[in-house]
């Protein structure tokens, strides 16, 4: 071996070395954080090929420190239940893609259709889910609303109340956060990094920062700061290599050819989920609460923009798949598990002329609000969603509504009752054209402002959604008959032990009923103390994925 080989060899045994003590040092803060230990073949057999002693013997080292943190916490934790929510998932791609965790779910337990409900958008959906009780009853009926307009208790409320911990992983309508006996990181709407404990807030922080391309907050930490932070956190290494990875391509491709949108939006969604993911398990490991949840969202997201590109949405699925195995790995034989969408998917409504436009929000809400009264507009597809702060403007919302005609003095909207303070609206005369945008009106003001030709979306919510419960009691090998929206939550409080409400109207599936069933369980509301944060919602996140404007 050559002086100037000896050298090099030592060079790069000394910066392995180097590396695997950081690796060390990281893994005394995350037990989960090196998920790289194989490597360590790696480094053993570089070590027969050196033949300089020093370099040897710095390899070796390097090998063996390796090898220490390469080893993730085994046991299982003591969760008696855990929730995971997979926004927009359908048995339509599942089965076709007969992904093997979803596919253990099916055969070590039961698997049902959840039939969805009207109107079909998420925070209204999972309130639903969490709560056992509709729109008109939570007070949930748009997207700009905070948990503290939640006016029912959900399922971890009651838990929490019977003496349970609880940890809360991005659950819609879930900020501001609470001080629980668990973990609180609330879900994309947050406008506002807050979590509890406040040492994972770098999740949060890293979301809404420019680095995932949200919402453009300023970061309160630098980079290795923010790094180090995800790391106590429990981000794992390959996530951290992933990271890394996407940001040399972004910047080698963005000085050449730039990167397709498609590609950006799914390494974006899929490297967050992966974050989503260490972060979730490492806090069920610290935490240990008895009942845990954690929501997927990238089958809904990259469905509305590319159901019509099949390996896209399949990856967020195979993603969700994945994550599925990993938190199904860390429960005990005693725990439950239970997995659940708030709706299901499909190909966007109408062909040709009627499917290539997209429905506006921002000038109708503010016509309604000046007309009527506050409202919240929100966007599905074809569909618009309207939900009213005050109830009592129900009836005037929807004759204003149904007033508002075109050029030709038809009516532009069919309007759809929803339940109490909620109206559905599609256009009567979907065919949108070029030269009818530049002529029609709507109300004596342009179309333009309503609505606006894209192909965009390919994608929409449809009402068949899925359901799967597995572990102790749970029958194996059952396709049940379709459940209700409304059963979930008498479901999951029935997997705790616990009993129902009067006032929810679904049955618990799967687990016996608690009975004699409670008369209110709103009472514990009076009882939750919620951490500061800001007001709003994070609008930014709504117009990524094309709910409003």
């Amino acid at each position: 071996m050559s002086r100037s080989t000896r050298w090099l060899a030592r060079a790069l045994a000394a910066l392995a070395l180097v590396v695997s003590v950081a690796v060390l040092v990281a893994d005394r803060v995350n037990p989960f954080f090196n998920d790289l230990g194989p490597l360590m073949f790696l480094g053993a057999a570089a070590t027969w090929f050196l033949r300089d002693r020093v370099a040897r013997v710095l390899t070796l080292s390097a090998t063996v420190i390796w090898a220490v943190t390469g080893f993730s916490p085994s046991g299982p934790v003591s969760a008696k239940v855990v929730v995971f929510g997979v926004d927009g998932a359908t048995f339509d791609v599942i089965d076709r893609l007969a992904l093997p965790n979803f596919a253990a779910l099916a055969r070590d337990g039961t698997r049902a259709t959840l039939t969805s409900m009207e109107p079909m958008f998420s925070p209204l959906l999972w309130t639903s889910l969490a709560s056992g009780r509709p729109p008109a009853e939570h007070g949930v009926r748009g997207f700009h609303v905070q948990a503290t307009d939640c006016e029912v208790a959900r399922f971890w409320d009651i838990a929490e109340d019977r003496g349970m911990s609880v940890g809360l992983y991005k659950w819609l309508v879930d900020y501001p956060p609470r001080k629980v006996d668990g973990f609180w990181v609330p879900s994309w709407l947050a406008p506002g990094p807050e979590t509890w404990p406040a040492s994972l807030s770098y999740v949060k922080e890293l979301e809404l920062s420019k680095r995932l391309r949200r919402k453009q907050v300023a970061a309160t930490h630098s980079t290795p700061a923010l790094v180090w932070g995800l790391v106590g956190a429990g981000v794992r290494l390959s996530t951290l290599a992933r990271a890394a990875a996407w940001s040399v391509e972004e910047r080698v491709s963005g000085a050449t050819v730039g990167i397709a949108p498609a590609r950006a939006n799914l390494a974006m969604q899929t490297l967050r989920g992966r974050i989503d993911r260490d972060v979730f398990v490492a806090q069920l490991h610290v935490h240990d609460p008895a009942l845990a949840t954690f929501t997927y969202y990238a089958t809904d997201g990259l469905a509305h923009l590319y159901w019509d590109q099949p390996a896209i949405v399949e990856a967020a699925y195979r993603q969700a798949d994945a994550i599925l195995g990993d938190i199904r790995g860390q429960l005990g034989p005693d725990a439950r598990l239970i997995v659940v969408s708030d709706h299901g998917f499909k190909a966007m409504d109408g062909t040709g002329l009627a499917g290539q436009f997209a429905p506006l929000t921002e000038r109708l809400r503010a016509r309604l609000a000046a007309e009527v009264g506050p409202a919240d507009v929100a966007k599905v597809g074809h569909k618009l969603s309207v939900g009213l702060a005050d109830v009592a403007d129900q009836p005037r919302a929807a004759a204003w509504l149904a007033a508002l005609v075109d050029a030709a003095g038809a009516p532009v909207y069919r309007v759809e009752d929803l339940g109490p303070g909620s109206l559905g609206l599609t256009l009567a005369d979907e065919q949108i054209t070029a030269e009818r945008l530049a002529r029609d009106t709507v109300g004596g003001e342009a179309l333009t402002d309503y609505v606006k030709l894209t192909d965009a979306y390919t994608g929409t919510h449809e009402a068949r959604g899925v359901f799967y419960a597995v572990g102790a009691g749970v029958p194996a090998g059952v396709a049940a008959p379709p459940m209700a929206m409304l059963d979930v939550a008498p479901t999951i409080l029935a997997a705790l032990g616990l009993p129902a409400s009067v006032e929810m109207s679904g049955a618990a599936a799967i687990f016996p009923e608690v009975t004699p069933r409670v008369a209110d369980w709103d009472g514990v509301l009076a009882h939750l103390e919620w951490l500061g944060g800001e007001a709003g919602q994070n609008d930014e996140a709504l117009k990524a994925l094309g709910y409003i404007e």
